[in-house]
């Protein structure tokens, strides 16, 4: 799990989100690979103990992408949201495969 704890370092530092952001490998049911929620001024980002190094990156990736899209008013993958999915994914790929 070395790359996926570098990635969430480096994400969080490249591609900053305007509240703090936590997150957490957690045992979650099989049916959720992760999840992004906002509580007292904070965002926590759960991301399933189960799942492989590879499914974790992919899935901080798209719950890292509700941080930053946040907006309670509208749907949770917005345009807004694939734009941050599309930056994040852009900037991944940029620093891990040079």
């Amino acid at each position: 799990m070395k790359t996926y704890a570098r990635i969430v370092r480096l994400l969080k530092k490249m591609c900053p989100v305007e509240h703090p952001v936590s997150v957490r490998r957690v045992p979650l049911s099989e049916e959720l690979d992760g999840d992004c929620q906002f509580k007292d001024g904070c965002f926590l980002i759960r991301i399933n103990r189960n799942l492989e190094e590879h499914e974790a990156i992919e899935t901080f990736l798209h719950e890292y992408a509700h941080a930053l899209a946040w907006d309670v008013t509208k749907d949770d993958h917005s345009d807004n949201w694939g734009k941050a999915y599309s930056r994040l994914y852009r900037v991944f790929l940029k620093e891990f495969f040079k």
